[in-house]
């Protein structure tokens, strides 16, 4: 299998599945895992994301309640529907306790290229994060045709709730209310529709999984969801796991000073969502990835791939060169949604948010969540 969610083929592809390349599953592992500090939350992280007018919903589609919390431990995806029998085949797997098959593409947004999947909001509720999961109103405005943008897509590129977006797919643009700012949990997914509105965007049906399985080791899961599925289906972990794993050593210090000059480079250019392009503009995770590729090192373009790309430091063991994370969506407070990298002597650099130029800050504990050092 691949170990990735982004495009198959030339970005963007009209509706078709993307799939990103991520790092070797063994090195996706728990955040907190090698002493990292617990996130200190957000005092209102807990608040259900705003809807754009519940006055306007009309109840014509059914959308059952919330019936309890679910995890989602693995995200699977194919370019085509998967067989029926595969998904009978995870279904099959020791400790998977439920499956749920959704619809993944890439398709534009007024014009830019996202991550959208297509769901049942009946069921897929049951997976996503606390403040949104028990909103009635949230999955209901779904059901009914509107789009749930994630916090950081919606706020970053300035599309306000209640706006009006055009989504492009398969069979051309289709005109669509922005209904909340509310993230689903799995990293590089920038938004939510219905499989109605999938299938009317003319998205891929059935091509991806939703996995929960709890109990089960993480590991032997990979490999038995390699099994079922087979090489060409492209895997990302969500959940946590007990422990990091994986071999490697540190980026040596001699690199990672070129890694920091690489981003001092960068000083006074605009954070753009989704920017890699140096003297354009570049968002918290494509500022790093580049810096470190400049140097010769590959790390993952997704903050969450990145979180997994080495091993846990506790805080006050952090060094010039690692990376700094924090959990600051209130949307889904367990969701890794920043990262800089550590300058020493309490200061680090980003690319922080829209409006805000890639600068040099003292290190923020607020929403914390942990630091890792780079390993190769």
């Amino acid at each position: 299998m691949v170990a990735a969610f982004t495009a198959f083929g030339a970005a963007p592809a009209w509706a078709d599945p993307v799939v990103e390349d991520r790092p070797p599953i063994s090195e996706q592992a728990d955040p907190l895992a090698s002493g990292g500090s617990d996130p200190l939350r957000d005092p209102q992280a807990s608040a259900s994301p705003e809807v754009a007018d519940p006055d306007d919903l009309s109840h014509s589609a059914y959308v059952a309640p919330f019936r309890e919390a679910r995890s989602i431990e693995y995200f699977v995806v194919a370019q085509e529907t998967l067989p029926a029998e595969a998904v009978d085949a995870v279904r099959g797997i020791d400790g998977v306790e439920h499956v749920l098959t959704v619809d993944a593409a890439r398709v534009l947004v007024d014009e830019e290229a996202m991550s959208v999947l297509g769901v049942d909001p009946s069921t897929f509720r049951n997976h996503a994060p606390e403040p949104s999961a028990e909103s009635d109103d949230i999955w209901q405005g779904v059901a009914e045709g509107r789009i749930a943008l994630s916090k950081d897509a919606g706020t970053e590129r300035g599309l306000e709730v209640g706006g009006d977006v055009t989504v492009t797919g398969g069979r051309g643009d289709v005109p669509l209310e922005v209904w909340t700012h509310a993230t689903s949990g799995i990293a590089g997914i920038d938004a939510l529709v219905s499989r109605e509105t999938a299938a009317e965007l003319g998205m891929p049906e059935g091509n991806a999984l939703v996995v929960s399985a709890p109990g089960a080791d993480p590991w032997d899961l990979y490999e038995d969801l390699g099994g079922a599925l087979g090489e060409d289906v492209s895997v990302q972990l969500v959940g946590d796991a007990p422990e990091p794993a994986g071999d490697g050593e540190a980026v040596p210090p001699t690199v990672i000073e070129r890694v920091i000059a690489n981003a001092e480079s960068q000083l006074g250019v605009p954070y753009v969502w989704g920017g890699t392009t140096p003297g354009v503009g570049f968002d918290c995770s494509g500022l790093l990835q580049w810096a470190f590729r400049e140097a010769g090192v590959e790390i993952p373009r997704v903050t969450h791939d990145q979180w997994n790309a080495g091993e846990r430091i506790a805080f006050e063991d952090m060094e010039r060169g690692d990376l700094i994370f924090w959990r600051s969506d209130p949307t889904a407070p367990d969701y890794i949604s920043h990262v800089a990298i550590y300058l020493g002597d309490g200061m680090m650099l980003e690319a922080p948010r829209t409006g805000l130029d890639v600068r040099v800050t003292p290190v923020r504990t607020a929403n914390y969540a942990g630091s890792v050092r780079v390993h190769t």
